[in-house]
């Protein structure tokens, strides 16, 4: 109801009365929606930055710190700015309302509505606006956010800045990945998907991958639409033919393997032996690329529905830099880095360049292995596994023994642990396809370990967990 809306109450037999209370209900009416507004925005923030993700929390914060570095203002300063102009407008509607109610004539009783309409809107102009702006403008900053799935098992590739680590997320995921731009720097993330299929909870544990499969940009589109409850005609269609499919096997006596509630899928045939022993990479009839293991470590994979699935995130992260003070503050770019592998459920690939090219006047070598160590140390329990990128470069004399000797130092490959150090370290080169497949299987194990704990955390509380 606006002050234009309110009408004199007739039932009122004196004109002043009666111009006093419309006065008061104006004024009332008029403050209610300056502030209304203004209390629901405060509290859900509040209420928001209470109970968000860790990692959207300090997605959200290094929003709000590119914006302090613009305006000076925090967003605990922005929102209490808010409060406090909201609170003296309503302090000074009640004023005015106690004002028009003294009127001795309607005619002032008008006059000092009129009056107080005017000094409310000027108020709320200077005490609420230019903070009221300032949220807006954040909130448009964090609804162009990229949405990174939570509770998705994920490979977060760390290192320097120029390492190559774009180029192995393009070499083990999906062909185009999405590059995720945050409002707080100019250096996206990159963001990579593959589709994991495993025979049974054991293979899970064990890290033994059935196949592997990369999907297109279009059955990505397709995922994030059916997340939102919608299904395109061609989805329906496609749901359709499998049902189809599936009867028609039944009739004719074939079987179908699947677990019920499991998230299953379906694996290609491999019948096409004389088109097909050469290519790794074949399409089903969903466009999905399947990437097979290599026969060494794979069995043969039959034509059948795999029980257990799940769609992981391969993501390269910002360049991190050593510094001299591991505490030290870092940049936006580089907190983001460290968010992802504190807070989502990631194994950790760290990608080196020890040909001495990195580019970076922080980047040596051996401000690469530093970096590496702390790392190491900052996250000791995280599935993890160190690539030696650009080896067709060659590597600066000594810089590959120095990395055995932390690894060794670590216990990874030393005198104790009954694996050599080779089991921990992969020498690969994109350019020349070298180290590439054994890199994809490492990811695929680990993918498949982290997928235990987040199973082993749902286990414990529903709301831990993850969709298939």
């Amino acid at each position: 109801q606006t002050h234009n809306e309110i009408k004199d109450d007739l039932k009122v037999a004196n004109a002043r009365r009666r111009t006093q209370k419309r006065g008061a209900q104006t004024i009332d009416a008029l403050s209610q929606k300056l502030c209304a507004p203004l209390k629901v925005t405060v509290q859900t923030y509040r209420r928001e930055l209470k109970y968000m993700h860790p990692f959207e929390r300090v997605v959200m914060e290094l929003t709000v710190r590119a914006r302090q570095k613009k305006d000076g203002l925090t967003l605990t300063e922005v929102l209490e700015e808010i409060h406090e102009g909201r609170k003296e407008v309503l302090m000074m509607s009640k004023d005015w309302i106690a004002k028009i109610k003294g009127c001795p004539s309607a005619r002032e009783a008008f006059d000092v509505t009129e009056e107080a309409k005017e000094s409310l809107g000027k108020v709320f102009l200077d005490l609420v606006e230019e903070p009221w702006v300032g949220v807006m403008e954040l909130q448009k900053s964090l609804r162009n956010v990229p949405i990174v799935r939570l509770d998705c098992p994920a490979v977060v590739l760390v290192g320097a800045p120029n390492v190559g680590k774009s180029s192995i997320v393009r070499a083990i995921s999906s062909g185009t990945p999405e590059v995720n731009n945050y409002p707080f720097t100019t250096r996206g993330m990159t963001m990579g998907h593959v589709q994991v299929f495993w025979e049974s909870d054991d293979d899970v544990a064990a890290g033994n991958v059935a196949g592997v499969s990369i999907p297109t940009q279009r059955h990505l589109s397709q995922e994030k639409l059916v997340k939102r409850g919608i299904k395109t005609r061609r989805m329906k269609e496609e749901e359709a033919l499998q049902v189809y499919s599936r009867e028609k096997k039944t009739k004719d006596g074939g079987s179908v393997e699947e677990e019920e509630g499991t998230g299953s899928s379906t694996m290609i045939d491999d019948d096409d032996d004389d088109d097909d022993d050469n290519d790794d990479s074949i399409k089903d009839h969903n466009d999905v690329s399947i990437a097979i293991t290599p026969p060494k470590s794979t069995p043969i994979i039959s034509k059948k529905i795999f029980p257990i699935s799940q769609l992981c995130q391969i993501m390269d992260s910002p360049g991190l830099l050593r510094r001299d003070d591991p505490n030290a503050v870092r940049n936006e770019m580089e907190e983001l880095t460290l968010a992802a592998m504190a807070h989502l459920p990631t194994a950790v690939m760290y990608v080196m360049d020890l040909s001495g090219g990195a580019g970076d006047k922080c980047s040596s070598v051996e401000d690469q292995l530093v970096l590496r160590r702390e790392l190491r140390a900052r996250f000791p329990r995280r599935p993890w596994i160190d690539v030696v990128a650009k080896v067709d470069l060659g590597i600066v004399e000594g810089g590959r023994e120095r990395l055995v000797q932390i690894l060794e130092a670590e216990g990874r490959g030393g005198e104790e642990d009954e694996n050599s150090v080779d089991q921990y370290l992969i020498e690969l080169s994109v350019k020349e396809g070298q180290g590439v497949e054994d890199l994809r299987q490492e990811v695929m194990r680990m993918l498949g370990e982290v997928r235990v704990v987040l199973d082993a955390m749902a286990a414990m509380d529903d709301r831990s967990a993850r969709a298939v």
